[in-house]
């Protein structure tokens, strides 16, 4: 099924009340490849869970080894309101793991009885089976070590799964100590050039400006503290209109410079050291703050000028209305005029008519 996004986990039905199959790989990518898709896949809880709720339920079922996929283990997707699908996919690991505690037996031939189950239950690695190879799904308990006293199979903290010491080689990371599988390509990406240290993929942390990638141990690369959003490089730190992160030797914390400013003006932060860091960047505002108070009050002054203007032209409209007015009261008057004498003519003419006719 890899890389197989759009299927639904219907085509999954002739596996209804299966007792031979022994894994089931739900992931949709290979072994030792990123669990994260995009787009997510369209797997659907509602298809897939009586399929397996069917397989877990026969008494006699040999199944060893469950991987789940991604998108159904991130715990940003559940916001633990324990909506129909939430609740379901915690009923089915909890049915799951009391099934794998009742049958399964470690390599060194003990039951697989643990307090803390068998199914991890925490943040990056929930819903991911414990104690179980991936790869040969052979089973492994905490007494099994190797001569070394060290633990027989091992979290990938980058593909997301376990593996056992024989079917894959591992490497501890340098920062946070936990292992990487060598399959994995372990990180070693470290923007310092001098850098040796290998690191699984959540101890690193890249710049915002130049997106770089820098290890925890190097510190090149720190977060603020206050925000925990903004990750700056030294480097970019320093150039200018950036949102630099800097460590305070009184504070004892990084901080961003628009976290500092902010705490420095609201009086949350009285730190003398704080202070002269964000001096510069207080000059600069200080300094805009002025460009734009005197362009403001350039602006007031266009505006007093089409104030004035405005009330002017005010003035010339209503001597303007005036003279229409003079105007209309002019031509009313030539008009009375021009009827009286049409009157008068037509008087005189009718008269001229009658003394011509008298004359005759």
């Amino acid at each position: 099924l890899t890389n197989c996004i759009n299927i639904s986990g219907s085509g999954l039905a002739p596996l209804l009340g299966c007792t031979s199959i022994e894994q089931i790989d739900l992931s949709l990518v290979e072994a030792h490849q990123l669990p994260q898709l995009d787009p997510a896949p369209q797997l659907s809880c509602g298809q897939v869970f009586p399929i397996l709720e069917s397989i877990i339920n026969q008494e006699r079922n040999s199944l060893k080894h469950l991987q789940f996929p991604h998108v159904w283990r991130d715990k940003k997707h559940y916001s633990y309101s324990y909506s129909y699908l939430d609740f379901r996919f915690l009923q089915f690991l909890e049915r799951y793991d009391g099934m794998l505690e009742n049958s399964l037996t470690a390599c060194c031939g003990t039951r697989l009885d643990l307090a803390d189950g068998l199914i991890f239950f925490g943040d990056e690695d929930f819903g991911v089976q414990d104690h179980t190879c991936s790869e040969c799904i052979k089973n492994y308990c905490y007494k099994c070590t190797d001569e070394y006293g060290n633990k027989l199979v091992h979290f990938c903290h980058t593909c997301e799964r376990n593996y056992c010491t024989t079917c894959t080689a591992m490497v501890e990371c340098s920062s946070c100590a936990e292992y990487v599988c060598v399959d994995c390509a372990p990180l070693n990406d470290c923007a310092n050039p001098s850098c040796t240290n290998i690191n699984c993929k959540g101890c690193r942390s890249e710049c915002e400006v130049c997106n770089k990638k820098w290890c925890h141990n190097c510190e090149d690369c720190p977060f603020c503290e206050n925000c925990y959003e903004v990750g700056c490089c030294f480097e970019c730190s320093d150039k200018e209109g950036v949102n630099g992160v800097y460590w305070c030797d009184i504070c004892e914390s990084y901080s961003c410079d628009k976290c500092r400013v902010k705490q420095c003006q609201s009086g949350g932060n009285n730190c003398k050291e704080c202070a002269r860091i964000i001096s510069p960047l207080l000059l600069e505002e200080n300094k805009k703050l002025q460009e734009e108070l005197k362009s403001l009050k350039d602006r007031n002054k266009e505006v007093k000028t089409l104030v004035e203007e405005n009330k002017k032209m005010q003035v010339e409209n209503t001597e303007l209305r005036d003279e229409v007015k003079r105007l209309k009261y002019g031509n009313k008057s030539l008009w009375d005029q021009n009827t009286t004498l049409g009157v008068e003519i037509e008087d005189l003419t009718m008269k001229m008519r009658a003394i011509r006719m008298m004359a005759s």
